[in-house]
């Protein structure tokens, strides 16, 4: 159990925070689209401030998510067990899409999280979804394969 925890907790904060990065880019894109400058110093600066105050309501929302999509990919895994990493990859990223459509319904402004306005943005950010499905497979049941591997 405690392997479940730790794998989980571990995989929401790793997506939150590629997530946060996501977002970032896509808001600071949409500002160049406007002709505001946005200078590498900008840019840094932005993904560390969004890193520190976006990426934990961003974790509880992909919690809130995984917490409901990885008990059903992990069901759907038990018919396929060699596919198991695809079911919560696969899980994690309808998980968020769906996520995104629930939230932004219920939010008061036209979307919670700008990036998730367009279909590009959506996507890259629903990848967050897969991504944190994958790394909570990979360390919750790492293959004999990735076991072996060195630790750098």
């Amino acid at each position: 159990m405690l392997r479940i925890i730790f794998a989980f907790v571990i995989a929401m904060i790793a997506a939150a925070i590629v997530g946060s990065i996501i977002q970032t880019q896509f808001n600071l894109a949409a500002l160049a689209e406007l002709s505001v400058p946005v200078s590498s110093d900008t840019r840094i600066s932005t993904i560390i401030h969004d890193i520190i105050r976006f990426s934990p309501m961003f974790a509880v929302v992909i919690a809130a998510v995984m917490v409901l999509a990885l008990p059903i990919a992990y069901a759907l895994a038990r018919w396929q067990q060699h596919a198991e990493r695809w079911w919560f990859t696969f899980g994690g990223f309808i998980g968020l899409l769906v996520g995104f459509w629930v939230v932004n319904n219920l939010a008061p402004m036209p979307t919670l999280i700008a990036a998730t306005r367009t279909w590009p943005g959506l996507l890259s950010m629903a990848l967050t979804g897969a991504f944190a499905g994958w790394l909570f497979d990979r360390l919750w049941r790492p293959t004999p394969q990735e076991l072996a591997e060195p630790v750098l």
